[in-house]
């Protein structure tokens, strides 16, 4: 593996929260979720490499925190959010398949408002554990 490969997965993290945050203020609320999402998997993916030098080809967060937690029990504190933001992965991409969504098929300001919390702060986590003392 490539040293530095956590860190290119690190910035792809970022790079998707930027982006959910831009989105938000746009009023796409599936996007941001989405793209939540996705921050929340690339990092934790770039720990899983870091620590370990392969991460599993999954995407959903809470078997991905699973196996965080067991090399770091602090990421156990992010059951809540992964959980929450898991059910955006699929359902954000396709117009008929949101569930909990409003009659126009949108996710609300507050789910999207909560989905970049959480992005930010487990990317935040995984940010401090990788970069150098």
């Amino acid at each position: 593996m490539s040293a530095n490969l956590p860190k290119r997965w690190l910035e792809k993290a970022t790079e998707d929260l930027i982006v959910a945050r831009l989105v938000q203020q746009e009023g796409h609320t599936a996007h941001t979720c989405f793209l939540s999402q996705q921050c929340i998997e690339k990092s934790l993916k770039a720990y899983l490499l870091a620590r370990t030098d392969d991460y599993p080809r999954a995407h959903k967060l809470v078997d991905l925190l699973d196996r965080c937690a067991a090399l770091e029990p602090g990421f156990t504190q992010f059951y809540d959010d992964c959980a929450r933001v898991d059910q955006y992965y699929i359902p954000t991409r396709y117009p008929d398949g949101i569930p909990g969504s409003t009659p126009d098929g949108m996710l609300s300001t507050a789910q999207a408002t909560q989905a970049v919390a959480s992005a930010e702060r487990v990317l935040q986590f995984v940010a401090q554990r990788l970069s150098p003392p």
